[in-house]
Order: C-alpha cells, then sequence, then structure tokens
C-alpha cells in the first residue's frame, strides 16, 4: 500500500473513532485525550515525511479536520437549530471527539458556564494544533 493511501487511512481514524465512542464510550476522556494525543502527533510527523511539498502534505493532512470544521460552523454557528441538519451535524462533532476533554478542560479555565459549542471549537483548535506541533517535530527531524 502506498504511503498515501496509508495516510489517508490515518486522517480517518479520529473520524471512526468519534463514531465507536459516540457509540460505546468505553474510554475515559482523559485516557482518550491522551493516547489520541500522541496518535495525532505522530500523524502530523507522519505528514511531514510524505514526498510532496509541505505545503500540500499539511493540507492534505488536515484536509478531513478542515470539511469536518466547515461542517460544524455551518451547522452550529451559521444555522438555527430548527434548520440543522442532523446527521451533519454528527458527522462534524465525531472528528473531534477525541480531544473534547481538552476543550472542556480549556473552556471551564476561562469561564464557570460550560457551552457546548465553545468546548467543541476548543477542541478543533486543539487537534489542530497537536498535529502542526507533530508536523513541526516531523519537518525539524528529516533536516
Amino acid at each position: 500500500m502506498s504511503n498515501y493511501k496509508k495516510a489517508f487511512i490515518w486522517i480517518l481514524v479520529p473520524l471512526v473513532y468519534g463514531f465507536l465512542v459516540s457509540k460505546l464510550m468505553i474510554i475515559t476522556p482523559f485516557f482518550s485525550q491522551i493516547v489520541f494525543g500522541l496518535f495525532w502527533f505522530w500523524v502530523g510527523m507522519t505528514f511531514a515525511n510524505l514526498k510532496i511539498s509541505n505545503v500540500k502534505s499539511f493540507l492534505f493532512g488536515n484536509s478531513i479536520w478542515i470539511v469536518s470544521f466547515l461542517l460544524f460552523v455551518w451547522q452550529f454557528l451559521l444555522l438555527d437549530d430548527s434548520n440543522r441538519n442532523m446527521f451533519i451535524a454528527k458527522i462534524s462533532q465525531y472528528y473531534m471527539s477525541s480531544f473534547i476533554w481538552f476543550g472542556s478542560q480549556l473552556s471551564s479555565a476561562f469561564s464557570n458556564v460550560l457551552n457546548g459549542t465553545t468546548i467543541t471549537l476548543l477542541a478543533y483548535f486543539g487537534m489542530f494544533l497537536v498535529f502542526s506541533f507533530g508536523f513541526i517535530t516531523g519537518n525539524i527531524k528529516n533536516k
């Protein structure tokens, strides 16, 4: 299997994981955050090693993240509850669900009121940062 096919499979893992966790909830959020944070850092490093330009590799590695994030913004920030498509809303939340613990901890550090949309946006931000740090680390190791 080519490196690009393997890389595509790696970026699908958060979506599959998010779906399974939402249905089964077999792993505690803290443990999930640690394991998935390390995994996502490694995925970022892996994408830095692809034999394409850094910009293309970074965008490829974040392609599903970008689509999922845009779907979330559309469904939860641009539409009201009555116009929301529940299937799209669920899918957009599955992708970053492994980073929900990060989002909730960061949100509670700045506010006594926990807002689901804010927590999810912070989780997306955390996911992006972890991938980015992994990507930068992978580029430094390649030099």
